[in-house]
């Protein structure tokens, strides 16, 4: 394995990541997403402030831009699965601080769905339940958020407790950036 090509293709996933399809939606339909609804340029939002179609286009646009870097790394570059998933949470750092946007994104959840898809298959079904379930349950809230946390990851270390090896730390790093990257609603938890 090549440092440098680790390094460029992580370096493409932030840049994909970067390009904040919400904001580029939204723009087109003459709504700024960031005075709307909840303010987040994310697919969630734009579904309930622009419209659900722009919402669904949102959502698959950005789970692509962490789904194809992966599939560069994975397919043609040949990487380990752990770095094809660094790969994904870099596209998934950059929706959240994208350098386009002076690092002010979004929150990440369609984003961090394409690195799912992509890398546990089998779990991205119960990820994108949990995430319209959540959507019908009413506003976000840090309770909802750990919980819907804990059951995923009963759910991946079950279906994919034999890759424990290079799961569990791709799993922590991506915790941490998740939680980082919704620390606001986490404060609101107590315990």
């Amino acid at each position: 394995m090549q440092p440098v090509r680790v390094v460029l293709i992580v370096g493409l996933g932030y840049l994909m990541g970067s390009i904040l399809f919400a904001d580029i939606i939204a723009r087109l339909r003459g709504v700024n997403i960031r005075k709307v609804g909840s303010g987040n340029p994310g697919a969630a939002n734009v579904f309930r402030e622009v419209g659900k179609l722009e919402g669904i286009i949102v959502w698959v646009l950005d789970a692509a831009k962490a789904a194809i870097p992966m599939l560069i790394a994975d397919r043609v570059l040949r990487l380990p699965y752990f770095w094809v998933g660094m790969t994904g949470i870099a596209a998934f750092v950059g929706h959240c601080w994208p350098i386009w946007y002076k690092f002010k994104g979004g929150k990440g959840a369609a984003t961090a769905s394409g690195v799912f898809l992509y890398l546990l298959p089998r779990v991205f079904p119960f990820g994108v339940a949990a995430f319209f379930i959540l959507q019908r349950v009413g506003p976000r809230s840090g309770k909802k958020m750990l919980i819907t946390f804990v059951i995923m990851m009963a759910i991946i270390f079950g279906l994919y407790y034999r890759e424990w090896r290079w799961l569990l730390p791709f799993i922590l790093v991506f915790m941490i950036v998740g939680c980082i990257a919704n620390i606001d609603v986490l404060r609101e938890v107590k315990l």
